[in-house]
């Protein structure tokens, strides 16, 4: 590396703040897909990509289907903007999300525009994960309708394993 090729930019704090989530968790999952709540067990396993990215590997078997999901998330420093996507084994769509802490340093809220597997419609998608120490955070999930009104779809309760 030189002054004409200087190389890829350092981690920013931001980066680092996301390699604190690294570690295998339990997960509590509720789910709003129906008239009565839905409670079951899972487990995430999030490993650092270098130091700019985490890969989130969920697992959880609410009954009828076992859940297979990928999260990517990062920090783009170009946007000063946390990015991140979302696959699973239950649907074709690849969603995408990006946002930013609260002042307070604890509650990372994401939005995106992302299709919704159950209608095939274009909406909007909001995800509100808040760290409450080093070894419990939660996750909400919430979908906004053509109506404009907002529904949460699921809960995710985590607390590290290791």
């Amino acid at each position: 590396m030189n002054e004409q090729n200087p190389g890829p930019p350092p981690p920013t704090p931001q980066h680092a703040r996301l390699l604190e989530k690294v570690g295998e968790w339990k997960v509590q999952c509720t789910y709003f897909w129906g008239a009565e709540p839905m409670a079951v067990d899972g487990s995430d396993r999030v490993e650092a990509l270098g130091p700019f990215w985490t890969l989130g590997h969920f697992e959880c078997d609410t009954g009828p289907v076992t859940i297979h999901g990928l999260a990517t998330t990062g920090y783009d420093p170009e946007k000063e903007k946390f990015v991140g996507t979302w696959q699973d084994s239950t649907n074709p769509f690849h969603y995408y999300f990006e946002g930013r802490f609260d002042e307070s340093g604890k509650r990372l809220e994401m939005t995106g525009d992302n299709i919704d597997p159950m209608s095939g419609a274009l909406v909007k998608y909001r995800s509100v994960e808040t760290f409450h120490d080093a070894d419990n955070r939660m996750l909400e999930l919430f979908v906004e309708h053509q109506s404009g009104e907002e529904m949460q779809v699921l809960e995710y309760e985590y607390s590290r394993k290791s």
